[in-house]
């Protein structure tokens, strides 16, 4: 048989070990609400994402490219490869097809 004293002392540890419980649940909870606030973005201000839609190159100045010295023998327009897309979407789906 069981004496009460050792059911009183199973109930007591057991009321311990769930108080215990529920504090470590509680402080994981709040840890984890604490670091989804802390949480920063990507470093962006040493990226250099800027890219002009159009560059307008003017006959005869040289510009200095990555392969070398190049000069425009007319008046040129370069467009970056989003606008060239959305020119050609427009041309063949829009306006441009009639």
């Amino acid at each position: 048989m069981i004496s009460t004293k050792t059911l009183e002392t199973g109930r007591t540890l057991l009321r311990k070990g769930l108080k215990s419980l529920g504090i470590a649940a509680i402080a994981m909870m709040l840890s984890g609400l604490t670091s989804c606030e802390s949480v920063l973005g990507p470093n962006v201000s040493g990226l250099n994402i800027y890219q002009p839609s159009t560059l307008r190159l003017i006959k005869g100045e040289s510009i200095q490219t990555r392969d070398g010295i190049y000069a425009p023998q007319t008046d040129e327009v370069w467009h970056s490869d989003a606008r060239y897309r959305r020119l050609e979407r427009e041309f063949y789906h829009g306006s441009g097809n009639k």
